[in-house]
């Protein structure tokens, strides 16, 4: 008997498509893959739901499946519901929705299959004769294991020795068994930490409602030990049989994430980002739907990982916007780890020493638990924070005399000084000294940034690169000069100051190579770099306990940023990296330069810390009646034409005023602040509402008119739930 398959399709079209299938509608399960021809092109489909073919059913033009590639749903039910979730509330095609949420190689239609892995352990049975050298090298070996280790951990050890086990199995001394592919935990596990009270406080209100969904906001000031929290709950939750889920907003935090809990925890842990191979990503993935893996640490998408034995969900950072997707799936992780945990009520612990508004304000809506960490782990001092006018400062490379006259004291007391700009690049603006003509992309509303190294002007909005100019385009002069600074004019400049110590630059240009970033931090922690220069990177949880000095380049353009959130961006930015001076026993120092030391922003964020400044920036929120108190959405569009965009915005203003409501107020169309960007003129609507049921009823009421309007189809358009910036 013959069944129609309801089939997710990656494709921006928001609707299921129909396909024929000759097995009944009792072989398929919601979220088995299929492989089907759709628009002449061979692609994999995600089945939603099946139902056997009756007689009053016209079955003439579908088309039918091409292979079916699971016995079983691949996908799990819980994640099939979450998938559906997110495609509801973000208004984003459920087929796209599913590319985010599986790993390359699943969404490609490899096998399920989990690898396998050989492990060798030693038998009771010993030897009446001497063995060959690497054969006594094998046994001793495995002496140490008696639980036995995987055939790759011993060739990375005693190289190739495949062929002496071989000899050593024939012999019923050693014997190998199968297992599925698993990371190598660590074996010889440190002293566990000395928790304080506060940390105990912390950990006991979270494992009270550990049978229910409960969110936690852990606000914890820079280097009070949250990290230990988490792994102590870890451990006590995987005690049980359950699964920790951790988020991380940087791929960077990763390296030394995984070795504190390796160091602390007996047990399989799973890494889930960008970085890790293909190969891993799948293997991860499908060792922790099938609960063998224990722990799971990654980014953004990991948030989708299947969790048969979910016991807790951990966001570190929680106010870092990196958790939202800003291209295609416009997701937050942290909502979707929100709506995981209570469809399977389990509590969240959500930690930052800079909490966002949105947080705070649930806090005091009584939706989230407040606990805190005021106290640094280990009795170390917070830094002393000083503010200077940087208008003294050297006028081509912004750093202030007093500055460097400090980096040279702590330099040599033996400790390290971290310098931080948000500017990569040499020098954000080229100029002409004759004519006044600037260096512009061709493709962008923005300048190009000259990268001195690499002898280039960079877009760092679309990508374009051009070479170096010698002489002005306009006047043919050669007085180009460059103005402004980034980190790779600063690393030359304390090159020069500096010329006996180590500078390290720590950016996206010099973190490009894999494991580039791990790197720079183990030589950091050796000692051997003295001088870190470095954008925001530097500035999220890191653990560097000889930085005693950290100074602060260039932060004014925060304070007076077309985006609503500019100023809560930088108290936080300015709130983490301060962070890092003084961890470990030595005494921390923190120099800001600003051209603006008078601003009110400073005296409220240095004499009365974040928690205040944050206080005061949402009750500005509440009074204007912008996010988190409100809710928002951004209709997007693009074109290469500049009235297009524009043109289609308003077609949407006139489809969603065809309804008669009260509640949605529209705003807009207009440019986009940088209105064009790779070649393409952007423009947005902007629909917000006290209540978040008006302002979705009206999309979904809508979506269909706005997808099929005729220049929807000549342009790139989008909606953003909850954006995180207009710009």
């Amino acid at each position: 008997m013959t069944s129609i398959l309801q089939i997710a399709v990656p494709c921006p079209l928001r609707q299921l498509f129909d396909y024929l299938s000759e097995e009944p509608e009792n072989h398929w399960q919601a979220g088995m893959r299929v492989r089907i021809n759709f628009a002449n092109r061979s692609c994999i489909g995600i089945v939603i739901k099946a139902r056997d073919v009756t007689s009053d059913i016209d079955t003439r033009k579908l088309k039918a499946i091409d292979e079916k590639l699971d016995d079983q749903a691949l996908i799990p039910d819980e994640i099939l519901k979450t998938v559906l979730w997110v495609s509801r509330y973000y208004h984003h095609p459920l087929g796209e929705c599913f590319q985010a949420a599986l790993p390359k190689q699943l969404r490609k239609g490899e096998t399920s299959d989990l690898q396998l892995e050989n492990w060798w352990f030693k038998t009771d049975q010993q030897s009446n004769k001497k063995l060959g050298t690497k054969q006594q090298a094998c046994i001793d070996f495995l002496n140490d294991y008696p639980d036995g280790i995987s055939q790759a951990a011993m060739k990375a050890h005693l190289g190739t020795v495949l062929s002496s086990l071989k000899a050593l199995e024939q012999k019923n001394l050693v014997k190998q068994e199968t297992f599925p592919k698993l990371p190598i935990a660590q074996v010889e596990l440190s002293v566990p930490f000395e928790l304080n009270n506060e940390q105990k406080t912390v950990i006991e209100a979270v494992w009270q409602k550990k049978a229910q969904f409960q969110p936690f906001l852990l606000e914890g000031i820079t280097g009070s030990g949250k990290t230990e929290v988490y792994i102590e709950l870890t451990e006590k939750i995987i005690a049980e049989g359950k699964q920790v889920l951790i988020l991380i907003p940087e791929i960077g935090l990763t390296g030394q994430f995984v070795d504190r809990f390796k160091k602390r925890l007996n047990t399989n842990i799973v890494v889930l980002n960008s970085a890790v191979s293909d190969g891993d990503r799948k293997q991860g993935w499908l060792l922790a739907k099938h609960g063998l893996a224990k722990v799971i640490i990654g980014t953004r998408s990991a948030v989708f990982t299947p969790l048969p034995d979910a016991g807790l969900i951990i966001i570190d950072e929680e106010h870092d916007a990196s958790y939202k997707q800003q291209d295609g799936l416009k997701y937050h992780a942290r909502n979707v780890a929100l709506i995981r945990a209570q469809k399977r009520g389990i509590p969240v612990l959500m930690g930052s020493a800079t909490p966002s508004l949105e947080s705070l304000y649930q806090v005091e809506q009584q939706r989230y638990q407040l606990l805190q960490l005021k106290q640094r782990a280990g009795g170390a001092a917070l830094p002393k924070v000083q503010l200077i006018d940087s208008n003294a400062a050297h006028p081509d490379h912004g750093l202030s005399q007093l500055l460097l006259k400090n980096m040279h004291q702590h330099l040599n007391a033996g400790n390290q000084v971290i310098l931080f700009i948000n500017r990569r690049g040499y020098a954000p603006v080229l100029m002409c000294h004759d004519c006044g003509w600037q260096a512009k992309c061709q493709h962008c509303d923005a300048r190009m940034v000259v990268h001195q190294q690499r002898n280039i002007l960079f877009c760092h909005h679309c990508g374009f690169i051009q070479r170096l100019l010698e002489a002005c385009p306009e006047c043919e002069s050669k007085q180009l000069k460059s103005y402004g600074a980034g980190t790779e004019k600063i690393e030359q400049v304390l090159q020069k100051h500096f010329p006996d110590t180590a500078v390290v630059r720590v950016d996206r240009d010099t973190t490009q190579r894999v494991n580039a970033f791990n790197d720079i931090v183990a030589d950091i922690k050796q000692g051997q770099a003295r001088i870190l220069v470095g954008t925001q990177m530097l500035a999220k949880g890191h653990d560097f306990h000889d930085v005693t000095l950290v100074g602060v380049l260039d932060t004014d353009q925060g304070l007076y940023s077309a985006d609503f959130r500019a100023t809560e961006n930088l108290a936080q930015m300015i709130t983490q990296v301060t962070g890092r001076a003084g961890r470990g026993d030595k005494k921390g120092e923190v120099i800001i330069q600003s051209q603006q030391p008078q601003h009110p922003f400073w005296e409220s964020l240095i004499q009365q810390g974040y928690k205040k400044t944050a206080q005061d920036l949402l009750q500005e929120r509440i009074d204007m009646a912008m996010p988190p108190v409100s809710n928002w959405a951004v209709i997007r569009a693009e074109a290469q034409e500049r009235h297009q965009a524009m043109d289609f915005l308003q077609a949407v203003t006139s489809i969603l005023h065809s309804t008669q409501q009260q509640h949605v107020l529209i705003l807009g169309p207009v440019p986009a602040i940088m209105e064009k960007k790779g070649g393409r003129f952007r423009a947005q609507l902007l629909l917000t509402c006290q209540q978040r049921k008006p302002l979705h009823q009206l999309l979904d009421q809508h979506i269909q008119a706005i997808g099929s309007h005729k220049l929807a189809r000549k342009l790139r358009w989008s909606i953003d739930i909850d954006p995180m910036d207009l710009l």
